[in-house]
């Protein structure tokens, strides 16, 4: 159905989520709440990683206040989080297959996670006024019976903001940051930082940076499997891309949204400017640096399930330079070429444009 998901070994599958939630109203008070589910899931993460588990959550809400509930919540499932092997080569010194499936193993995974909402907004659906601030927390190791290569602190709070202008008109913002502090540990006799690739970082996409498409904004490696010797020169050939993601990430976005002069019950413009960055704090290997600012316009068609959204950005920066690495077809072995991919930058304006389509409001 979509030929550009064909190269794509995270996306070729459906994913899917079976969940039994059992929840109690009034949990040692009327104003708080409690729940236990328990889960079977395989959900993936364009050009990023694949993930299946089975496992249970328990989460009690307490909203004593009633305008600011904190959920304090603990997780435990079993699973195995997969990802190209370019990311766990380059990531975490691991290159060939034998060690790549020993990381890939089923593990248990245990995490607490502490998250306060302050929602303060007109309609969740497509907000005019008010604001909503997120804090979330995550806790994930030995002690909370997590397996030892699961151990980290990641902590992301997101703000936004919005100004009603006119009876249809609508300027808004909002700012995302986060960080994840990951342990030592030593893996097949390395010394590494790992963080799953479900649990980094990743931006870009139609709620994100716009300018980018989805996850790749940030770090990235490259990938060979095939080359061309021709006497002491090298041509490493079908070089294909995957981002990995990092352990810091900030976005921030600002919006102005109109009502279009045809249909302006039904249809409205929007003209955004998007900037944002994913770094991995300790990383000698990549060179990104600087955030990247990207505007754009787009058309918001309101439906009763919320706006239909059509966006449209500019895209002036090439494509992250990243380590280059052959891909041995007989063992699936990865070799470091030491060199470094830089990818220029699109030739014309239109090419540079990118394009992006959604349901709902960016934020």
């Amino acid at each position: 159905m979509c030929r550009f998901l064909q190269a794509d070994s995270t996306s070729d599958t459906v994913n899917y989520n079976a969940t039994v939630t059992l929840r109690q109203p009034a949990f040692l008070s009327p104003r708080h709440t409690a729940s236990f589910a328990v889960f079977a899931e395989r959900r993936s993460e364009f050009k990023a990683y694949t993930r299946q588990a089975v496992g249970a959550n328990v989460a009690v809400t307490f909203n004593a206040r009633r305008d600011v509930p904190v959920t304090v919540a603990y997780g435990y499932s079993v699973g195995r989080t997969t990802a190209d092997a370019a990311v766990y080569c380059q990531r975490f010194l691991l290159c060939n297959e034998a060690d790549q499936a020993f990381l890939a193993n089923r593990r248990p995974f245990g995490a607490i996670t502490i998250s306060g909402v302050r929602a303060r907004v007109n309609s969740v659906l497509d907000p005019s006024a008010g604001t909503v601030t997120q804090l979330t927390l995550v806790h994930a190791s030995r002690y909370v019976l997590s397996d030892t290569l699961y151990e980290f602190n990641r902590g992301e709070l997101e703000v936004s903001k919005y100004y009603p202008l006119s009876r249809r008109s609508v300027l808004a913002w909002r700012v995302r940051g986060g960080t994840i502090v990951p342990q030592r540990l030593s893996l097949l006799g390395q010394s590494v930082k790992f963080v799953p690739p479900d649990q980094r970082f990743y931006a870009g996409g139609p709620n994100s940076v716009r300018g980018f498409a989805r996850n790749e904004l940030g770090p990235r490696v490259y990938v060979s499997d095939s080359l061309e010797v021709s006497g002491t020169d090298t041509t490493y050939q079908n070089i294909k891309a995957s981002p990995t993601g990092g352990n810091t990430v900030f976005t921030a976005n600002l919006e102005l949204r109109v009502p279009s002069p045809i249909f302006p019950d039904r249809v409205r413009l929007g003209l955004f400017v998007d900037v944002g960055q994913v770094w991995e704090r300790g990383d000698t290997l990549t060179t990104v640096s600087g955030l990247r600012v990207t505007p754009g316009l787009g058309l918001r068609f309101i439906t009763p399930l919320g706006p239909v959204r059509l966006d449209a950005a500019y895209n002036g920066y090439p494509q992250e330079p990243g380590p280059l690495y052959f891909l041995n077809s007989t063992d699936r072995s990865l070799t470091a070429t030491g060199r470094t991919v830089h990818p220029g930058l699109p030739a014309g304006f239109w090419r540079r444009v990118v394009v992006q389509f959604a349901v709902g409001q960016a934020f």
